[in-house]
């Protein structure tokens, strides 16, 4: 019996291996004959292991809580002229001998000639007459005013030179997210120059402040807070620059759940204080007995100085902004549930909870089940033995040729 259970059960297997499915085998695609392979999975690509603990969990959520978010400090850039502005330049002459004016057949002391409204040419100047081309690139309104007034004294009559910046293309800042009314890249003028002026300009928020989270991103680095703090707070309301991004959303938190979970899905919560335990009731907590207790993981891009704070060796990490990390959780412990509790998510993150031994072992078996009898077999192949027993040993006993019983 033994033999022959053998041999069906490498029939079947050599069975699935011929079998196409709904495609070609994986081999087949991987091994086909001038396929050029070309590796660049990554093997090598390191991370950090942090075995979670209630203190590590309590320093991590006051880091991420809201009253300790922050904004870049710094005052206002240098406003000065760049390529794509539009300029308004007029020119005034002075005169005691006085100026004809053949509209009004008078004469003034005062000429103006304004100029022809221009944009700030690619190679950075402006076509001033009598001058020619002027560079008006990375000077201030101010010192163009100045530089005009020197050169046209040469050639004019006590002139005087007035520049007005009407349109700045040069220095934009792009606002974007589900929380502006009107997102768009919108021009840092000197009136406003602040995060709230330029989210004013786009129509405000898309909603009540408390309920919007705003995010500046400059040169790989991003801050955050709630709007409505950012209106009763300085430090949460900086000075604007050139090529920044603002980003306005509902305040939410996303995590991707996978494994041996009630469900697995992206789970949003509409609010950013969120903890582990929190996700976990969402999801519909560990499905028992399939989920490891020692596997319960949080994948996240972490912030060196996160993993800082608790000695992590980040020389393999030097020069990066964030950091692979991989969070762990013993649920075993009596204290788990405590620290799942203190432990904050952060959007994006990845909670995956691992399968136990015991349930890769029944994969297994379920896999080869049909040629694995069950308890409920051998119960029923006894019943069978002994029955046939009893109906050999009635036939011993009545003879052959009795149709009895």
């Amino acid at each position: 019996m033994t033999f022959f259970r053998f041999c069906l059960l490498l029939v079947a297997m050599t069975g699935l291996v011929a079998c196409g499915g709904t495609g070609p085998d994986a081999s087949r695609i991987a091994g086909t004959p001038g396929a050029q392979a070309v590796d660049r999975s990554g093997t090598e690509e390191p991370f950090v292991l942090v075995d979670v603990g209630m203190n590590f969990a309590q320093t991590l959520a006051r880091t991420v809580s809201e009253t300790n978010w922050q904004m870049p400090n710094g005052g206002p850039t240098s406003f000065t002229i760049g390529v794509s502005d539009v300029l308004d330049i007029s020119i005034v002459s002075n005169n005691d001998a006085g100026f004809i004016d053949f509209a009004q057949s008078t004469i003034n002391p005062i000429a103006t000639t304004p100029l022809p409204r221009q944009v700030v040419a690619e190679d950075g100047t402006v076509a001033v007459p009598l001058l020619g081309r002027v560079t008006a690139r990375g000077r201030s309104v101010q010192a163009l005013e100045s530089l005009l007034t020197q050169q046209l004294s040469e050639v004019l009559v006590n002139p005087t030179a007035f520049v007005q910046l009407v349109e700045r293309q040069s220095a934009t800042v792009s606002v974007i997210g589900d929380g502006i009314t009107s997102p768009g890249t919108y021009p840092i003028n000197l009136s406003d120059r602040r995060l709230l002026d330029i989210v004013g300009r786009a129509g405000g928020p898309a909603g009540a402040a408390e309920d919007i989270i705003v995010s500046l991103s400059r040169g790989g680095t991003t801050w955050r807070a709630v709007l409505r703090d950012a209106y009763g707070t300085s430090r949460l309301n900086p000075y604007v620059r050139k090529g920044d991004l603002i980003s306005l959303e509902p305040r939410r938190t996303q995590v991707q759940v996978m494994g041996a979970t009630g469900s697995n899905a992206l789970v949003t919560l509409e609010q950013v204080d969120v903890s582990l335990i929190d996700v976990l009731g969402e999801a519909g907590g560990l499905t028992t007995p399939r989920a490891s207790l020692k596997g319960v993981f949080v994948y996240r891009q972490a912030p060196p100085r996160e993993l800082q704070a608790i000695g992590t060796d980040l020389s393999k990490f030097v020069g990066r902004t964030q950091v692979p990390t991989i969070y762990r959780f013993d649920m075993t412990d009596p204290r788990a549930f405590f620290t799942a509790k203190a432990f904050r998510m952060r959007d994006d993150d990845i909670l995956y909870v691992s399968d136990s031994a015991n349930a890769k072992l029944a994969n297994f078996f379920g896999i080869t089940g049909f040629f694995t009898p069950n308890p409920a077999a051998y119960v029923q192949d006894a019943r069978d033995r002994a029955n046939w027993k009893l109906i050999l040993a009635q036939r011993q006993v009545l003879g052959p040729n009795d149709q009895t019983g």
